[in-house]
């Protein structure tokens, strides 16, 4: 299921590399910034930016998440929101289980190989992936439902993260997949668009895993109405009714990216 609220507010902290943007109901962020990606002519999917350079990075320490504290110097080189819980359950076959996960390593190739049929190009340097143990993930989310989170730090030329928490090949792999939908590109001031756009992306990636059958998860992957929370039921529909009007999942990312839609505008 997905659930979440939103309450954007500013904060103020102390200079780290901890850039906090969690998958929890605990947090209180405001709108992130992510690294936006310049125009690019593809062959598969419209024109809407290009990649960097390569490079996939695994195994590194999880560090440890703390909240900000206010000081004497204090900075604003960050703003944060609240991010957003993703169910992938919803989207996988019951019954049809796959390989358990523990490792960045087992699905460095499905990830790449999904990245690249979409963009050409490969994953970015930028963007740092870790699976990790209910440990490890606990001690950034405590949140029993956040099953992924990530941290942006593209603002300050650093790399950023997204984790995961480790379960079956099929709910990694989608639960990257939405992840990627938020950090890839700059957060909407809609957190309803902000949420639409990560669906679409997500329905990108998920096509591609089917297409290509990345993973052998071509038959398990369904559509299926997240729960109704008053967010992402609302995304979801906004996105299928795009859809059924003849919109590719691809061209909704790209115009909930260039506000050409917006559900503040639809509802």
């Amino acid at each position: 299921m997905y659930s979440s609220s939103h309450s954007p507010s500013s904060r103020m902290y102390t200079p780290s590399r901890l850039e906090y943007i969690a998958h929890a109901a605990i947090a209180e962020p405001s709108s992130p910034s992510y690294h936006i990606l310049s125009p690019r002519s593809l062959n598969t999917y419209s024109s809407c930016f290009s990649l960097s350079p390569t490079s996939f990075t695994y195994n590194h320490p999880v560090e440890r998440v703390i909240p900000y504290s206010t000081t004497s110097q204090i900075y604003h080189t960050a703003s944060f929101h609240r991010e957003y819980h993703f169910e992938p359950d919803f989207f996988l076959k019951p019954g049809r289980e796959t390989p358990f996960v523990g490792k960045a390593e087992e699905i460095k190739e499905f990830v790449e190989q999904a990245f690249e049929a979409i963009f050409h190009q490969s994953f970015p340097n930028d963007i740092r992936l870790s699976v990790c143990t209910p440990e490890e993930f606990r001690t950034l989310a405590p949140h029993p439902s956040t099953i992924g989170l990530s941290i942006n730090r593209s603002t300050q030329g650093l790399i950023s993260d997204i984790f995961i928490l480790n379960g079956s090949l099929g709910r990694v792999l989608l639960t990257i997949g939405h992840e990627l939908g938020h950090v890839l590109t700059p957060t909407l001031d809609n957190p309803h668009d902000e949420e639409a756009k990560a669906y679409a992306f997500s329905y990108v990636w998920m096509k591609i895993i089917q297409e290509l059958n990345i993973a052998g998860l071509q038959n398990v992957i369904v559509n299926e109405n997240p729960a109704p929370n008053g967010l992402h039921d609302k995304a979801f529909a906004f996105i299928q009714h795009l859809w059924q009007q003849g919109k590719t999942h691809w061209e909704i990312y790209c115009n909930l990216l260039s506000r050409e839609e917006s559900l503040a505008v639809a509802v």
